[in-house]
């Protein structure tokens, strides 16, 4: 009876180990036989294997939970991802980097101006809120300015005939009464300069991008 009891006590000892560690057994390259260990060699097995499950089971709870925190992060993380690269693009666009288009108005303009008076017209866009603007296909920038050339206008190192538009992009009624408000700035050139500007709203202009190395040389951005 005391043979059969121990047989049966060795079994379910065998079965505790195989539930709590199914294949630690199986990695030895010689595994021990679990009938000739003794009891005490059997007691600090299962204790070392239940220590190891207990590890294991922890780290899992902790890589279920950052499974959780990515899944519900996720969404969120792309999603700021995707509103910082949205900003990126407007700036890009309208900071003169890449070609823009909207509704606003054209200026066909002609007759003999001088820098002054295109730098005028202008400045007299920006300050009415001119989104974007572009004489022919030079994208003005913060740094554009237009001066006498040896034959010509230039802007950028680029020419400008005594015929060009001018395109500004932004609020197509607030362009438009900015630019021919009485006293305003095509009132006063018409005093002084010999020229024709005629002027239009379009539901849709597309703007160019700058051929401009726009990188700062000095500046450096504030982190």
């Amino acid at each position: 009876m005391g043979g059969l009891t121990a047989r049966i006590s060795i079994f379910v000892v065998a079965m505790l180990i195989g539930v709590l560690a199914v294949g630690q057994l199986n990695a030895h390259a010689r595994p021990t036989e679990i009938s000739s260990l003794s009891a005490q060699e059997l007691s600090t097995l299962i204790e070392t294997l239940t220590a190891r499950n207990r590890e294991l089971r922890i780290g899992l709870g902790d890589i279920r939970d950052q499974l959780r925190a990515y899944e519900v992060s996720g969404p969120q993380s792309e999603s700021a991802l995707q509103v910082s690269r949205e900003d990126l693009r407007r700036i890009t666009a309208f900071g003169g980097l890449a070609a823009v288009n909207g509704q606003g108005i054209e200026m066909s303009v002609e007759g003999d101006l001088d820098p002054i008076a295109v730098n005028d017209l202008i400045n007299e866009l920006r300050n009415a809120g001119a989104e974007a603007i572009a004489v022919d296909q030079i994208r003005i920038t913060a740094r554009s300015v237009a001066v006498q050339g040896p034959r010509s206008l230039e802007i950028d190192g680029v020419q400008v005939g005594q015929k060009f538009n001018l395109s500004a992009i932004g609020s197509p009624d607030g362009l438009l009464s900015a630019m021919q408000r009485p006293g305003g700035i095509i009132s006063q050139l018409k005093l002084f300069i010999r020229a024709t500007i005629e002027i239009r709203q379009v539901a849709s202009i597309e703007l160019p991008a700058s051929e401009l190395d726009l990188a700062p040389v000095v500046g450096k951005a504030v982190e």
